[in-house]
């Protein structure tokens, strides 16, 4: 089981790693396209990264722009997979 800071501190470096930079603002309203910068590239990116760190297998077809428009929906989406799906 993954708890919800687990999750959102994986989250932040997973972001960090993809971007190469620290990241200032990272609370559970951060948008991840507008404030953090990101784009479907480094988004795939992010969620490789998770889903080595916590052994999930996550089908892109399956994926809904609704969990990764922030911090917040992104992290719930990682809890949500990792805690109902289990492991690979």
């Amino acid at each position: 089981m993954v708890d919800y800071d687990q999750a959102k501190a994986a989250l932040k470096e997973a972001i960090e790693n993809v971007l190469g930079e620290k990241v200032e603002k990272f609370d559970r309203s951060s948008r991840l396209f507008d404030d953090l910068k990101m784009d479907s590239t480094t988004m795939l990116e992010t969620l490789i990264e998770l889903e080595d760190k916590f052994g999930l297998d996550v089908n892109p077809e399956e994926l809904d722009i609704e969990d990764f428009l922030t911090v917040d929906s992104y992290v719930n989406f990682i809890v949500t997979e990792k805690n109902n799906r289990g492991e690979k």
